[in-house]
């Protein structure tokens, strides 16, 4: 892991966080239309397709019965599980308030590298991600956000398996992140797709925007998103890592304005800066 962030760092955490904003705005377009399990098993088999002629090779099938266990936990933990609990709220929550609750991920990061990794944080990076969780009540709080208590639920169980995912990873020493993100993806579709009866089978005849949203959010998303994350991870450790999630509510409510017509108030903006400075604060110091 590197101890310095450098501009790679910094872009990372920018384009990711931009990236997992817009997610929120394309499960909110295609869940309505196709249903969660539609959508999660969707968005897996094309970010694996997707992936798959770039990081998986003949040496890496011949592994998978050897790394299956570890395979199989992000199959579900990074990837089933949490796409499948932000589906199901995204039935009754706003692109905007799905991204405010995913960016929980870096306060339970933090316990769980505390308690597992037995890692030490400065005061300021402290005091960062407190602002940066502050910046996000702020945007909750002043909106008079109104949750269905399950759907709040379910998307904060699913940051927490984010972050316990983000943590496993930056522990695994023997696996390449861009062969697990991968085959994660794929073995992850397999699980999810007997499901997809239940909302009536994949089905492909639907509006330009929402097959236009599920391949974005495959590709884009998915591919992409979980590439650059797990690379990043590896580089800057799984805490300073999930704080890319702090951008993710600012992609998410100016993309769900733009598109959903979301409102944007005063407090929204000023929880965005909060966010921001926060970011800034965790990351400027080395993560030990």
């Amino acid at each position: 892991m590197n101890n310095q962030m450098s501009l790679i760092d910094w872009a990372l955490i920018l384009g990711i966080g931009s990236i997992w904003g817009a997610s929120f705005l394309f499960v909110r377009i295609a869940v309505p239309e196709m249903g969660p399990l539609n959508v999660v098993a969707s968005r897996m088999i094309i970010g694996a397709l997707f992936l798959a002629p770039f990081f998986l090779r003949i040496k890496h099938l011949r592994k998978i019965k050897e790394h299956f266990p570890v395979i199989l936990f992000f199959s579900l933990f990074y990837a089933v599980f949490p796409f499948l609990l932000f589906a199901n709220s995204a039935l009754v929550l706003s692109a905007g308030t799905l991204s405010i609750l995913n960016s929980t991920t870096p306060l339970f990061a933090l316990v769980i590298s505390i308690v597992w990794l037995k890692a030490k944080f400065s005061f300021l990076q402290l005091a960062g991600l407190l602002l940066g969780i502050f910046g996000i009540l702020t945007i909750i709080g002043f909106e008079s956000i109104t949750f269905s208590i399950w759907p709040f639920v379910f998307c904060l169980v699913a940051a927490f398996f984010y972050a316990l995912s983000s943590t496993f990873i930056y522990k695994l020493e023997d696996i390449d992140p861009s062969y697990l993100a991968t085959i994660s993806l794929l073995i992850g579709f397999f699980i999810a797709f007997p499901f997809t009866f239940i909302d009536g089978g994949i089905d492909l005849d639907q509006e330009f925007r929402v097959l236009l949203s599920i391949f974005l959010l495959g590709t884009l998303c998915t591919g992409l998103g979980y590439i650059g994350h797990m690379f990043l991870i590896k580089r800057i450790g799984p805490v300073r890592a999930t704080t890319s999630l702090f951008i993710v509510p600012i992609s998410g409510m100016f993309l769900g304005n733009m598109f959903l017509s979301e409102s944007i108030t005063l407090f929204m903006i000023l929880g965005c800066i909060l966010i921001l400075i926060g970011v800034a604060m965790t990351n400027l110091q080395r993560e030990n």
